[in-house]
């Protein structure tokens, strides 16, 4: 503590700056109004990820870069410590930094006529803070996944918020109830990330 207690006075604990996921984890509940909301990308990236590789090898041998190309991209963010961890915060107005990077790497790699070698040197450069500046075209790219990603995450918490109505209004016409506190918790946590892709696709 930084101050004083008096005998008898209320005293309080901090559980830290965590979204509610963590919370329900670590704590066992989720706060409705909670200033640390999160949404994690990493399922969504990484999937992306696979489809790129998958359309590159679909095109033959015409394509600028290959799909064990995007494995080398890869090892290139995990080298600088930039792989996982794509985390959208709510009410930040600018793309985390370990998000943009990646992005911005692969994006600029799978451009027609983008040369791997050129790309990864560019993209170093930008990463240590040089005059580098990113192509309108690739930062268009990457803002524009992220707004069409972070709305197929709303729409997916709204399905799954609507779904547990259902459940509930099943369970008060006599069949078998979910626990209170999972239905709550579970309400908590898919509102919350709703309201932050809802935001994100903003961004």
């Amino acid at each position: 503590t930084l101050r004083r207690y008096c005998k008898g006075e209320e005293a309080f604990i901090s559980y830290g700056p965590h979204d509610n996921g963590f919370m329900l984890a670590e704590y066992g509940f989720a706060l409705a109004e909670n200033p640390h909301c999160a949404l994690e990308l990493d399922c969504e990236v990484e999937a992306w990820v696979s489809t790129v590789k998958a359309n590159l090898n679909t095109r033959g041998t015409r394509a600028t870069i290959k799909s064990i190309d995007v494995d080398m991209l890869v090892d290139v963010l995990k080298q600088h410590g930039l792989w996982g961890d794509f985390t959208l915060f709510s009410g930040s107005t600018e793309l985390p930094y370990r998000l943009q990077a990646a992005m911005y790497l692969i994006f600029a790699a799978i451009k027609p006529g983008a040369g791997i070698k050129g790309v990864v040197s560019q993209w170093e450069r930008w990463q240590r803070g040089e005059n580098t500046p990113i192509s309108e075209e690739v930062d268009l790219a990457v803002k524009n996944w992220v707004s069409r990603t972070c709305g197929e995450v709303a729409e997916r918490s709204s399905k799954l918020l609507c779904n547990i109505q259902a459940k509930q209004n099943d369970d008060a016409r006599g069949s078998e109830c979910l626990d209170p506190f999972l239905v709550h918790s579970l309400r908590v946590i898919w509102t919350t990330i709703n309201i932050t892709a809802t935001e994100s696709t903003s961004q």
